[in-house]
């Protein structure tokens, strides 16, 4: 069988989610070194300094551009690669299922599952149950190239949450 995702797929995640964390942990502790040094200062001022005020002009709005900094940085960039380590994990340690079915097309339309962009398979398989065939949707990443596979092709493949892991082909 033909591998689609690898565990390099997974330890490049978890780099890239290590270093997205590093980057905010570094703007966060420079932050917290300015604040306490601005509180020292302030607490060794006289009672009515006129110097107070502008330690309050340095630190109110530095802690307003921290908050939207943290809001925006953790609410974009890192949500999202924390979503796609998390997918990544899952493909690694979550229950497999074997399928066979026919190659139909390529399927260009961007999906959204779990906060990561997808392509898709289409495959025709037979449904036991309805004794009819139906189309599969495979979903693979976007980032990645599709798997060449010509139409009519018989491909036995291997999904994680529907999600393709592995395939092979067999006419």
């Amino acid at each position: 069988m033909i591998d689609y995702f690898v565990e390099q797929d997974f330890l490049d995640a978890k780099k890239q989610r290590k270093k997205v964390l590093s980057i905010y942990f570094i703007v966060l502790a420079v932050y917290l070194v300015i604040s306490v040094g601005l509180y020292i200062w302030y607490r060794t001022l006289p009672y009515h300094s006129p110097t107070i005020t502008t330690v309050k002009l340095i630190h109110y709005p530095l802690t307003a551009i921290m908050t939207v900094f943290s809001f925006i940085y953790l609410g974009v960039p890192f949500k999202r690669v924390n979503r796609y380590y998390q997918l990544t994990k899952n493909m690694i340690t979550g229950l497999k299922e074997t399928s066979t079915g026919s190659f139909f097309e390529y399927d260009e339309t961007l999906q959204d599952k779990d906060g990561v962009d997808f392509k898709s398979l289409v495959f025709i398989e037979w449904n036991k149950y309805k004794n009819d065939f139906f189309e599969r949707k495979v979903l693979v990443f976007d980032e990645k190239p599709f798997p060449e596979l010509k139409e009519n092709q018989n491909v036995k493949y291997v999904t994680q949450g529907n999600v393709l892991v592995k395939y092979e082909i067999l006419s």
